[in-house]
């Protein structure tokens, strides 16, 4: 849930990303590697911004991709 969160973060900037095995899951369960490329399209962050709050959570990312740490959808 943690990458899916990110991946849509940084879709909120105007990436697009995906998430891959970056080595097999078997070996590690801790090793996804999140590829995003620069669209310069961002994405609504709703229903992120929603999740974030049901489960009580403030992922690093987003304090570093928004000054105060509050995504700008909401204002």
């Amino acid at each position: 849930m943690t990458d899916g969160i990110r991946a849509n973060l940084l879709e909120s900037m105007g990436y697009e990303t995906q998430i891959l095995e970056f080595i097999d899951m078997e070996h590690t369960p801790k090793n996804l590697l999140i590829r995003a490329v620069k669209t310069g399209k961002p994405k609504d962050m709703k229903s992120t911004v929603q999740l974030m709050k049901e489960l009580h959570i403030n992922p690093t990312l987003e304090r570093l991709l928004y000054r105060e740490g509050e995504v700008q959808s909401e204002s």
